[in-house]
């Protein structure tokens, strides 16, 4: 008996009545949805906007942002009471440099006001010490303001005075007037000379020297000329008698002009020794002088030294005058001297000048030194101005108990002194309050910095908010695409990402068969692939194999040709009993019509190559797996597919239930199930009563067509589909095991159906295409929806 479903998936456009083969090789599915990118968590709307505007120029892609509901709270710190405005001011540098907020401080409790400490007067010359013990003291700040009108500051210059005098003339003008000065040369300086005489012996070296300083009033000094020579002894032998000695010795100085003495030996026995005699020329002279009369002599070395000749070197003597009178002296005595410039320099002249002079009283004190010594001086004014009395001024002192303080420094060194208000008024007390802190986790830092260094705070909130806002990018079509799009974000700038699926799109698998795309469309040829593609073009039979009453053909394996001749190409062989449209008989030749032909390499390798398929077109439907729910929305498939269905309408939910439970698509389900009930109003929809029991069967199953109604309701009746819902969940459970998952042939796909890559001698259609002739129903149904997912199948045939 044929059965119900095998008429049904003649007859059926979608043939849903196979069975999923299971590849070879499976690869996860690539996700082509509608992918948005959510990012960030940007704090204000300026601060989304400026990274909106950077984010469109560095990407190139198009984005918005949009306020979202959660916010940050903004707070303000407030510290406790630091005493004094430049300790609380430490704070709050210190604060800010810490934590990295703004703050200011406040004063505290009532103003009060500021004083000025003002002294009584005095001199210049101890006023910078008052005032440096004042400040080290009380830790008050203070200057020195003069008092009255300002007087002229004059300088004393003196006449000229030798540098040799200059000196002693300005310490003595120092300690008797008590004013610093300095020597200042007048005029050009002039070259430093020296004298060098001739030689002198050493006899009359010592006189011309102070016969020199004497005349010159210049220093001097004698120096011996080369090297020293050395000092002898002449000394005889013995002489008998103190007569015969002292004529000897007389003789001996009148010859040689060395003076000696006499030596007594005793006995009445002398000896002569000579002075110590430089150089050994003059020695030789004495010696000869005993040897010539034959008498013993000997000349020992004293051990002294001494030189033969000396010259006198002046010091340096300053300018040409002076030295050209010391010159003067050795040429008036016929003397050599030369003269030679020692390369320094000095002036012949100094005047001696004060300091700045404050007032008329003092610059006279100094004039009166110069002229009771008669020495000229003149005060010439200097242009500039000062006080002759300072009082010392505080800088404004917050509070009496401060300016107090200082007062009593004046006070207790019998000083006068006055504090009089400024007029302004200010606080000993103060407080840090922050600018206002957005968020906790800053507020907490700076509460944390008080904390730390154990100081009071609080921080309440300000009342105001600052929403957050996220940026949203522009759809990218694909999860990979725009997972890709994240990681350049999160690369770029760090921020959060998150996918937000904006419309549901294929998810697409590839199965690999190992096997190339000619050698599947070799294994294809060997099934004589049928196509209608032909059926309106003139083939020909020869008249003896064509019953023209009964329009079949008489014999098997008789030629189809393109033209009446057997020249003409076989298109294909038929049997008998295969019908023909006759169209007229030519000779020996039939013109015939057929719908189905074989098809040509050509024709199969077009329907076999998925390449040949865009997946934005409905064709790519006959990759789509039935095995897979589609995820739809059973609100929106009552409302736009099941309303007005007859039992079907509002039944979405039923058909969501079978398909997740037995792994089967939706709305392949439901296409099955309007064919078979007739768009929900058949009897055994309805519900059919059967042994007392209303049964309901959705699919038709076990219902035959030699017993509809009966055979249908039994097998309601025995599986226990007492309500509507149980027979959409039951039938689901027989149309998966049977058919979708079967275990002998498994194709879930109508490619798969039509071609069965696996086992190619099992397909349930030989139009070459009957899968993309299919594929019309179930695309009109999910073109009614707007939410569901298609997941997609495809081979993948290998190239070499």
């Amino acid at each position: 008996m044929k059965g119900k479903f095998i008429y049904c998936s003649r007859v059926f456009v979608l043939l849903w009545l196979l069975v999923l083969i299971f590849p070879e090789y499976n690869n996860a599915y690539t996700d082509l949805s509608t992918y948005k990118i959510e990012t960030g968590k940007f704090v204000g709307e300026s601060s989304a906007n400026t990274s909106l505007v950077q984010f469109k120029k560095d990407t190139g892609w198009d984005g918005s942002y949009a306020k979202t509901n959660e916010y940050e709270t903004y707070y303000r710190i407030r510290s406790g009471e630091f005493l004094g405005e430049a300790r609380v001011n430490n704070v709050v540098q210190q604060f800010t440099k810490e934590t990295g907020l703004s703050a200011s401080y406040k004063g505290t409790g009532e103003p009060q006001n500021y004083h000025t400490i003002i002294s009584g007067g005095f001199p210049q010359s101890k006023v910078d010490q008052v005032l440096q013990q004042f400040k080290k003291e009380t830790g008050i700040n203070a200057k020195a303001v003069g008092v009255g009108e300002p007087e002229n500051y004059y300088q004393l210059v003196s006449g000229g005075f030798p540098k040799s005098k200059v000196e002693n003339v300005l310490t003595q003008f120092r300690q008797e007037t008590g004013i610093d000065a300095k020597s200042v040369g007048v005029g050009e300086q002039q070259n430093y000379y020296q004298l060098i005489s001739g030689g002198f012996p050493n006899s009359k070296v010592e006189q011309v020297l102070q016969q020199f300083q004497e005349k010159t009033g210049i220093s001097a000094k004698y120096v011996g000329v080369g090297e020293p020579q050395n000092y002898y002894l002449i000394i005889s032998g013995g002489f008998n008698g103190l007569s015969r000695a002292t004529q000897v010795l007389q003789q001996f100085e009148a010859t040689t002009n060395i003076q000696a003495r006499l030596v007594s030996l005793g006995n009445n026995k002398y000896i002569i020794e000579s002075v110590p005699v430089l150089g050994y020329s003059n020695v030789e002279k004495g010696r000869q002088f005993f040897e010539n009369n034959n008498w013993y002599v000997r000349t020992p070395l004293t051990g002294e030294k001494a030189y033969k000749s000396y010259q006198i070197i002046t010091v340096p003597i300053l300018g040409i005058t002076q030295m050209e009178k010391g010159r003067q002296f050795f040429e008036a005595n016929n003397w050599y001297v030369r003269t030679t410039i020692t390369g320094e320099k000095d002036f012949s002249s100094y005047q001696i000048k004060s300091e700045p002079v404050l007032g008329y009283n003092q610059i006279q004190k100094a004039l009166n030194f110069f002229e009771k010594n008669n020495w000229y001086a003149r005060s010439p004014l200097t242009g500039e101005k000062g006080y002759s009395s300072y009082q010392v001024v505080s800088d404004p002192v917050l509070g009496y108990s401060m300016a107090e303080k200082g007062r009593q420094f004046f006070l207790t060194n019998n000083w006068y002194a006055r504090i009089p208000t400024t007029g302004q008024q200010g606080y000993t007390s103060f407080r840090v309050i922050s600018d206002p802190v957005l968020g906790w986790n800053e507020t907490k830092k700076g509460l944390d910095f008080f904390a730390k260094n154990k100081w009071a705070a609080s921080a309440p909130a300000t009342g105001a908010i600052e929403y957050f806002y996220k940026i949203s990018t522009q759809d990218f079509e694909g999860y990979d695409k725009a997972q890709a799009a994240a990681q350049r974000i999160q690369s770029l700038y760090g921020w959060n990402t998150t996918l937000v699926k904006t419309k549901n799109g294929p998810q697409l698998m590839y199965t690999d068969y190992g096997m190339t795309l000619p050698a599947m469309l070799d294994k294809q040829m060997q099934g004589s692939p049928q196509t209608d593609k032909y059926r309106n073009e003139p083939r020909f039979i020869h008249a003896d194999y064509v019953d023209l009453t009964n329009k079949v053909v008489t014999a098997d394996r008789v030629n189809v040709r393109t033209g009446p001749s057997t020249t003409s190409s076989v298109t294909q062989q038929v049997n008998a009993g295969t019908s023909v449209m006759v169209i007229a008989k030519t000779g020996d030749w039939v013109e015939v019509r057929l719908t189905w032909q074989n098809a040509t390499a050509s024709d199969v390798g077009y329907y076999l190559n998925p390449d040949n398929f865009s997946i934005n077109n409905k064709d790519y439907f006959q990759f789509l797996k039935l095995s897979q729910t589609a995820n739809i929305n059973a609100s929106e498939v009552n409302e736009k597919i099941l309303k007005g269905k007859g039992i079907l309408d509002g039944k979405g939910q039923a058909f969501v239930d079978a398909a997740q439970r037995y792994n089967i698509n939706e709305l392949y389900l439901i296409s099955h199930s309007l064919l078979e009930t007739g768009n929900g109003t058949s009897s055994l929809a309805t519900g059919t009563v059967y042994n007392g029991r209303t049964v309901y069967n959705m699919y038709g199953y076990g219902a035959y067509d030699s017993c509809p109604l009966t055979c249908g309701a039994k097998a309601a009746y025995d599986n226990g589909w007492f309500t509507p819902e149980a027979a959409i969940v039951g039938g689901a459970q027989f149309i998966s095991s049977r058919y979708i998952y079967n275990t002998t042939f498994q194709q879930d796909t109508l490619y798969k159906m039509r071609w069965n890559p696996v086992q190619p001698w099992h397909q349930y259609a030989t139009d070459i295409g009957w899968a993309y002739k299919q594929v019309n129903s179930i695309y009109n149904l999910y073109q009614l929806l707007d939410n569901y997912t298609l997941y997609y199948d495809v081979p993948n045939y290998q190239y070499r």
